[in-house]
């Protein structure tokens, strides 16, 4: 797929729209959908008083158009965070639009359009796929610019969906279909995920296939969980699909810590209970994987599956209970290391009918325990009801159906009810077989970024002041309150030699992660790119290293001298380091050690100009600690003091 010639049509006046990037490259193409329709937004950005328009538009017919040239800015970009800077990316970026209103689904003719102008342009200006990005809320409630990978295309499977099957193929490809509308969104039989997930029975997606991807190691991954296994791919190889199981196999029923698998697990919990909110399932509870849970062990362990709901306490408050596609566990509150089953617990129990109202919930349906296809499903254990009962048209035959996360069940006007796994498929699902997965070749570096300008707080580095930069706005995490335990978790310890510690508790295990800082590779003497630091700060540690990189600073770090050590602050023997909590990193030691005056700016080892970016980052510098009123400090340290 190309673009042809006169394939995009200029409006208007592309050469004087916009505004200039005032000396600034094209660093970046950032798609965005549109909820408008597309004579609405093409009515926008045309009027006399037009104050937004992006460089494209494709509409859902696929046609493309033009309204600023790329050697100009448009502007129909928000401020977003980039490279943890609130940023104008219009200067930086192609805006490409997408006619999407609400409900609506990508055409095949968008999408197609879409690949081929991203691969155009691409080329035009010398982009990488790491150079595609999106804009989305983030947790925080600010706009960030995220990775982006573009909707699948076609896999062109050969066969026409629906010309000339056996109606008991055309029932199989209805009924699949009404298996993704409860959290999948409207199936697309010539996409690899649902071919493949129909082919190896992995049930009704408990997600979508959506941005942004998963981002690891500079590789890009569009993942879609599934009640019995979560199925990915990397970048635009859509046919190349893979199963997370696969990937955790080797560790056997251990939750990796770390790595493609962890962090695709991550996502996949959060896409499943994104969609679950989306379609309007009541949310309570911690959402987040807990590899120290039970009930995430077990769920993991059995492939249950990413969970439909929080983790939450009944509404009679008597259970802890969460539901996942493949099961429902639960423990009561007197017991709140325990985990039971909802398929194993005999009816008799006070907590059988408690824990299946819980249950239903997910599918926005009332508890009937004596409705017939509830009680098939009971006895088939299909795992969790996505919907209730309904009755459905499908190729004018009248069928009473419910979606369950491992099957739909169905029952025609014969009375008798039936699994939609019984059924043939398609040629399509039938000769599935994916495509090898290529190793990527080692990625070139991204175009590098203009510097990133301190915070206007700290100001320009002041040569030989000994009170620059100033302190920043926050603290160190403390004791006190409970405020460090409480982010970071309860070591329990016994003394060892000297002031180090032998952690109890399993604490490490659970937090302790592999992290890769890339950056480290190019500091003298540094043989590997790993460190162990706390999972919960391991994200804001590298992309610290990347912006102190990005903005020219990496030179200044002469020597890393360490970060995870169990032990006690040297100077309080009665109080748990930072490194104990694999929170701290230590560089230049040799110039800035403890209880000395930091080096200066302009000075040997100096890393005052790096602390700015630092506390952008949400990490406290040991420099700002005035042991003895005279300026001796702890100019070696940095430690993680807020999420940023």
């Amino acid at each position: 797929m190309s673009i042809v010639e006169g394939e995009i049509e200029r409006v208007g006046t592309p050469l004087k729209a916009g505004h200039p990037r005032d000396g600034k490259s094209v660093q970046m193409i950032i798609v965005v959908d549109d909820a408008r329709t597309a004579d609405a937004a093409i009515d926008a950005f045309t009027s006399n008083h037009a104050l937004v328009a992006p460089n494209y538009y494709i509409d859902q017919s696929g046609a493309i158009r033009q309204f600023v040239a790329d050697a100009r800015a448009g502007n129909s970009l928000a401020l977003a965070i980039y490279q943890e800077h609130r940023r104008n990316v219009d200067r930086i970026s192609l805006s490409i639009r997408l006619e999407r209103p609400a409900t609506t689904e990508y055409s095949t003719a968008q999408i197609d359009a879409l690949h081929r102008l991203l691969a155009f342009l691409s080329e035009r200006h010398q982009l990488d796929a790491r150079r595609l990005a999106t804009i989305l809320p983030s947790g925080d409630g600010r706009l960030r610019v995220c990775n982006y990978v573009p909707p699948a295309t076609s896999v062109e499977t050969g066969d026409l969906l629906g010309a000339g099957f056996d109606p008991a193929v055309e029932l199989f490809i209805s009924l699949y279909g009404e298996s993704f509308k409860p959290f999948g969104g409207a199936l697309k039989f010539d996409r690899a995920f649902p071919i493949h997930a129909a082919k190896f029975n992995l049930g009704a997606p408990v997600s979508r296939d959506e941005p942004p991807p998963v981002t690891i190691g500079g590789r890009l991954f569009n993942l879609q969980a599934f009640a019995r296994d979560t199925i990915f791919n990397e970048g635009t190889n859509y046919a190349a699909v893979q199963q997370l199981r696969a990937l955790t196999a080797p560790n056997g029923d251990e939750i990796p810590i770390a790595g493609l698998s962890r962090a695709l697990l991550d996502a996949s919990y959060a896409a499943s209970i994104k969609a679950a909110k989306a379609a309007g399932v009541p949310i309570k509870g911690r959402e987040t994987l807990e590899p120290g849970w039970r009930f995430h062990q077990v769920a993991h362990n059995a492939s249950y599956g990413p969970p439909l709901s929080g983790n939450y306490i009944s509404d009679d408050g008597k259970y802890a209970v969460q539901v996942f596609p493949g099961e429902t566990l639960y423990t009561p509150l007197t017991d709140q290391a325990g985990c039971t089953y909802l398929s194993s617990t005999d009816p008799a129990d006070p907590a059988y009918a408690v824990i299946w109202r819980e249950t239903y919930k997910v599918a926005r349906a009332p508890y009937d325990p004596n409705a017939n296809l509830h009680k098939k499903a009971v006895e088939l254990k299909l795992g969790a009801p996505l919907t209730g009962a309904y009755s459905a048209n499908l190729g004018g035959t009248v069928y009473t159906v419910q979606v369950w996360a491992i099957d739909t069940l169905y029952k025609g006007p014969d009375g008798q009810i039936k699994r939609m796994s019984d059924l043939p498929k398609p040629p399509s699902v039938q000769n599935w077989q994916p495509a090898p997965v290529q190793v990527p070749a080692p990625p070139t570096p991204p175009n590098p970024l203009p510097p990133i300008v301190p915070p206007s707080k700290a100001g320009a580095p002041r040569p030989g002041d000994p009170n620059w930069p100033p302190r920043p706005d926050f603290s160190f995490l403390i004791d006190k309150g409970g405020a460090r335990e409480k982010a970071l978790g309860h070591i329990a310890y016994v003394r060892a030699r000297g002031d180090f510690i032998t952690i109890t508790n399993g604490w490490d295990s659970q937090n302790i992660i592999d992290v890769k800082i890339p950056q480290l590779l190019k500091l003298p003497g540094v043989r590997t790119d790993t460190i162990k630091f706390h999972r919960v700060a391991a994200g804001q540690l590298q992309r610290l290293w990347a912006a102190w990189e990005a903005a020219g600073l990496l030179g200044l770090i002469k020597t890393f001298d360490g970060t995870f050590v169990a032990r006690t602050i040297r100077l309080n023997p009665s109080t748990l380091s930072n490194h104990a909590y694999g929170t701290a990193f230590d560089i230049n030691a040799a110039s800035n050690g403890l209880m000395k005056i930091p080096a200066l700016v302009g000075q040997a080892g100096s890393v005052r100009e790096l602390v700015p970016l630092a506390n952008t980052h949400g990490f406290y510098w040991g420099g700002h600690w005035n042991y003895d009123g005279k300026g001796a400090a702890d100019g070696m340290h940095f430690e993680w003091a807020k999420p940023a």
